[in-house]
C-alpha cells in the first residue's frame, strides 16, 4: 500500500498542470429501467427537474443512510455535474472516498465504485477558490503514515504555490488597508459571501436556485455588480499585478459558483478575463456559463463572437489549413443550432401547456394555416337557448349568480389565454432574433451560399416569424442589389404572413425605396381588398404618404375619396391632415412625426423631447408676507396683513408722501392699499357662499397591488425550496 500511495501524492501536482478544468465524473444512465426504489425515483425526478434542491438533498441523504459507496458515488457525482465546485458536496464526497480507501489499510471497494482521493483532488484543486478544500488536501497529506518528510514538504509547496492566489485576503496588503476593511465586510454581508459552511452530512447543502427576477433577486444581482466593481478598483492597494489578478480571478470564481444561474455574472467574468489577456479563462467562463444557462442570449451571442474571432485569427496566420478553417466555421454553425434547439424545446413545452388550457396554437403548423380565420364551432340548440335566456334576464334585470359566475370564469379564461398567447408570440420573435443573427454569421463566413443554406433550414421551421423573411431579403439585397432575389423572399413570406400588417408595410417600404412603383401598387391593391379596413389602416397611410411624393393633385383627390369611402366615420379634416403628415408612422421617438395641422389647428399638444423642452419660468414672488391664500370657503374674505420691507420704508417722515420717479416706481414692489377695503355685507356674503364651490373631498388612499407572481413563460423554477 505504501508503494502505491507515495507516488500518488507526487502525481497530483503534475496531473493538475495538464488536466482540463471541465473534467467531471460521468453520470450513470438512469433511463434504462423504470424506478424500482426511492433512489431511482429521485433520480427520475431530477432528470426532469435538475434544479430541485430538495430532491437533491433527499438523494444525498438516501445514499448517505444506505452506506453503499456505489449509491454515494452516483449521488455526489450527479450533484457536482449540475452544481460544479460546490464546496460542501466536494468535502462530503472526499470524506467518503477517504473512508473507502483508508491510508495504510486494505481498501474497502474497487476503484470503479468510487474515485480515489487522489483522483478527486486532481479534478477539483486547480479550479476551486475555496480554502477549505486546500486545508483538507494538506490534512490528507500530513495524516498519511506512508508519506516521507520529502513528500509532505513537496505537497505543502504545491499547495502554497496555488493557494496563495486565493489567500490574498490575509496578505500584508490587506493588513495595511484597514480603512477598507469595513467596506469590504459590508459588501460580503450584502452578497452572503464567506458564510461558515457546515460539513455535517445531515446538514442541507447550499445550492443556487434559478431566479425568477423578484425584487430581492434583482437586489442581490446589483450588490454583486457593486462588489465586483469594488474588487476591480483594487481597494486594498495591492501593487503586485499578478497577486491582484489572482485575487480578482478568485472573486469571479466565487461569484459564478454562488450566482450560477445569473448570466450577467458569467459575462462580467468573461469581460474581465479578456481585458487581462487571459483568453483561455475567458473561453472557460463562457463555456461553463452556457452549461448553466443554455438559453441565455447574452452568453450565446458572446460565445459565437469569440468563436468567430478565433476563425479570423486562424485565417490571418501564415499557411493556414483551409480544411481546419472550414471545420471552425462549421463549429460556429453548431453553436447557433444548439441555441435554437434549446429555445424551441422551451417554446414547444409552453405551447403544449397553452393548448392544454384551451388556447389556440401559435406555431406555424402548415403552409397556409396562419392566413385562415379561426374555426368557429356551430352552436347547438342548448347554447342558443342559454343565450336567449341570458338576454331576457338582462332585459328584466334578473341576475343569475351561477350564470354570472360562469361568465366571469369564461372571461378570465379568455384573458389568460390571450396573455399566454402574447408571451408565446414574444418568445417566437426572440427565436427569430437568434435566427437572424445566425443568418448574418452565415453571410460573413460563407457569403451568399452560406446565407441561403441557413435560410432554407430556418424557413421550414414551424416557429419562423416574419422578421426572418425580411432580414433574409435585406441581406440578399445587400449582396445583389440588382437581382430580384430579395423580392422573391418577400413574396415567399407573404404566403405565410399576408394577414400581418407589419410585414406588409415592411414589404411595401422595400418596394417603395427601390422605386418599384408597379409592384408596390400591385401589392397595395392585392392586400387592401383582402383585409379588414381598420386592420389595414397603416397600409393605407403608408400608400397615401408615398403618393403625396409622386402623384399629381387629381390622383391624390381620387385616393382621398377611396379612403373616405373605406373609413366613412373618419372626419374630413382628419383625412385631409393625413396627406400632409410626415414621418407619422415611421418614427417612434418623440416627436413622433411632424403634424403641424394637429398641433396648430386641432389644438393637439405638440410633442417636444425633454432635451429641448424649455424650462418652467420662475414664478414672481409678491411682497405679501401671508403664507395662506384668502379664505373664501365660508363666503367671507379675510385679507392678509401687510408689512412693508425695511428697504422701502422712508427714512424721513417729511418725504413719506413724496411720489418716486417713474424708474423707481417700475422697480419698486407692489404698494398696499392706502385704506382698508370695506367688508362685504351679509347679503353678498350669503350669495357668495352659495356660489362658492364645496371643499374638495379628502384624497383616497390607493390600494397596494398584490405581490407579483411568477410570469407565465418565465424560466421554470422548482416548486420546492429548501
Amino acid at each position: 500500500m505504501a508503494d502505491i500511495e507515495q507516488p500518488a501524492f507526487l502525481a497530483i501536482g503534475e496531473s493538475l498542470q495538464h488536466q482540463d478544468a471541465s473534467q467531471t465524473t460521468d453520470i450513470v444512465d438512469e433511463n434504462e429501467m423504470a424506478p424500482a426504489n426511492p433512489f431511482e425515483a429521485l433520480q427520475a425526478r431530477l432528470q426532469d427537474h435538475p434544479h430541485d434542491v430538495i430532491a437533491w438533498q433527499d438523494l444525498v441523504n438516501f445514499a448517505e443512510d444506505s452506506g453503499d459507496f456505489k449509491l454515494i458515488n452516483e449521488a455526489y457525482s450527479s450533484l457536482l455535474k449540475v452544481y460544479p465546485n460546490t464546496i460542501q458536496a466536494q468535502i462530503a464526497y472526499m470524506r467518503h472516498s477517504q473512508r473507502a480507501y483508508p491510508i495504510g489499510k486494505p481498501k474497502l471497494v474497487d476503484q470503479d465504485v468510487i474515485p480515489t482521493p487522489q483522483t478527486l483532488f486532481s479534478q477539483w484543486l486547480k479550479q476551486s477558490p475555496d480554502v477549505e478544500l486546500w486545508k483538507l488536501y494538506l490534512e490528507y497529506v500530513r495524516s498519511s503514515q506512508a508519506s516521507s518528510r520529502d513528500v509532505v514538504k513537496k505537497a505543502y509547496e504545491f499547495a502554497l504555490r496555488f493557494a496563495k492566489k486565493f489567500l490574498a485576503d490575509v496578505s500584508p496588503d490587506y493588513m495595511t488597508a484597514r480603512m477598507k476593511k469595513t467596506e469590504l465586510a459590508e459588501h460580503h454581508k450584502r452578497i452572503g459571501l464567506f458564510h461558515p459552511p457546515v460539513y455535517d452530512h445531515k446538514a442541507p447543502i447550499e445550492l443556487p436556485i434559478p431566479p425568477v427576477l423578484r425584487s430581492e433577486e434583482r437586489a442581490l444581482l446589483a450588490n454583486w455588480r457593486k462588489y465586483l466593481e469594488f474588487e476591480e478598483s483594487n481597494p486594498l492597494g495591492i501593487e503586485e499585478k499578478s497577486m491582484l489578478a489572482a485575487r480578482i480571478m478568485a472573486v469571479y470564481r466565487k461569484g459564478v459558483i454562488k450566482m450560477r444561474f445569473y448570466p450577467e455574472i458569467w459575462y462580467l467574468a468573461y469581460l474581465w478575463a479578456q481585458s487581462m489577456g487571459k483568453g483561455d479563462d475567458a473561453h472557460t467562463f463562457l463555456k461553463n456559463g452556457l452549461d448553466a444557462n443554455s438559453t441565455s442570449f447574452l452568453l450565446n451571442f458572446a460565445y459565437s463572437e469569440l468563436h468567430e474571432q478565433s476563425i479570423l485569427n486562424l485565417q490571418a496566420t501564415a499557411n493556414a489549413d483551409p480544411k481546419k478553417i472550414e471545420e471552425k466555421k462549421a463549429e460556429g454553425h453548431e453553436i447557433y443550432k444548439k441555441f435554437v434547439a434549446n429555445l424551441k424545446i422551451e417554446l414547444d413545452r409552453l405551447e403544449e401547456l397553452h393548448i392544454a388550457e384551451g388556447g389556440n396554437p401559435v406555431s406555424q403548423q402548415s403552409g397556409q394555416t396562419q392566413n385562415q380565420g379561426p374555426m368557429v364551432p356551430a352552436q347547438n340548440v342548448i347554447e342558443l337557448e342559454d343565450d336567449i335566456t341570458q338576454k331576457e334576464n338582462e332585459f328584466y334585470g334578473i341576475v343569475d349568480p351561477a350564470a354570472a359566475e360562469a361568465k366571469e370564469r369564461e372571461l378570465e379564461r379568455e384573458r389568460e389565454n390571450e396573455r399566454r398567447e402574447a408571451i408565446l408570440v414574444a418568445k417566437r420573435v426572440e427565436l427569430g432574433q437568434v435566427n437572424i443573427a445566425w443568418m448574418r454569421y452565415a453571410k460573413r463566413v460563407g457569403q451568399s451560399a452560406g446565407l441561403r443554406n441557413v435560410f432554407k433550414e430556418i424557413r421550414a421551421d414551424k416557429w419562423v416569424c416574419w422578421q426572418v423573411f425580411e432580414s433574409a431579403a435585406l441581406l440578399e439585397h445587400q449582396i445583389s442589389p440588382t437581382a430580384d432575389v430579395a423580392a422573391k423572399i418577400f413574396e415567399l413570406g407573404l404566403r405565410f404572413f399576408s394577414s400581418d400588417v407589419d410585414y406588409v408595410v415592411r414589404y411595401l417600404n422595400f418596394l417603395i425605396n427601390k422605386c418599384d412603383e408597379a409592384n408596390a401598387r400591385a401589392l397595395f391593391e392585392r392586400i387592401v381588398v383582402s383585409m379588414e379596413a381598420e386592420k389595414a389602416r397603416p397600409i393605407w397611410q403608408r400608400w397615401l404618404s408615398y403618393q403625396m411624393s409622386i402623384a399629381d393633385l387629381p390622383t391624390l383627390q381620387k385616393l382621398d375619396k377611396r379612403i373616405a369611402d373605406t373609413y366613412p366615420k373618419d372626419r374630413a379634416m382628419k383625412l385631409f391632415a393625413q396627406r400632409y403628415l410626415y414621418l407619422g408612422i415611421e418614427v417612434v421617438a418623440p416627436p413622433s412625426g411632424i403634424d403641424a395641422i394637429a398641433s396648430h389647428d386641432l389644438q393637439t399638444p405638440l410633442k417636444i423631447p425633454s432635451v429641448v423642452a424649455p424650462p418652467h419660468p420662475t414664478p414672481v414672488q409678491a411682497p405679501l408676507t401671508s403664507q395662506q391664500p384668502p379664505n373664501v370657503s365660508n363666503g367671507s374674505h379675510v385679507y392678509p396683513s401687510y408689512n412693508p420691507p425695511p428697504t422701502i420704508a422712508p427714512s424721513n417722515p417729511a418725504f413719506a408722501n413724496a411720489r418716486p420717479p417713474p424708474a423707481a416706481r417700475m422697480a419698486s414692489p407692489l404698494q398696499p392699499p392706502k385704506r382698508p377695503l370695506p367688508e362685504p355685507d351679509a347679503l353678498s356674503s350669503q350669495k357668495r357662499a352659495r356660489r362658492s364651490p364645496p371643499p374638495p373631498p379628502p384624497p383616497q388612499r390607493r390600494q397596494q397591488p398584490p405581490p407579483p407572481s411568477r410570469r407565465w413563460g418565465s424560466p421554470q423554477r422548482d416548486d420546492r425550496r429548501r
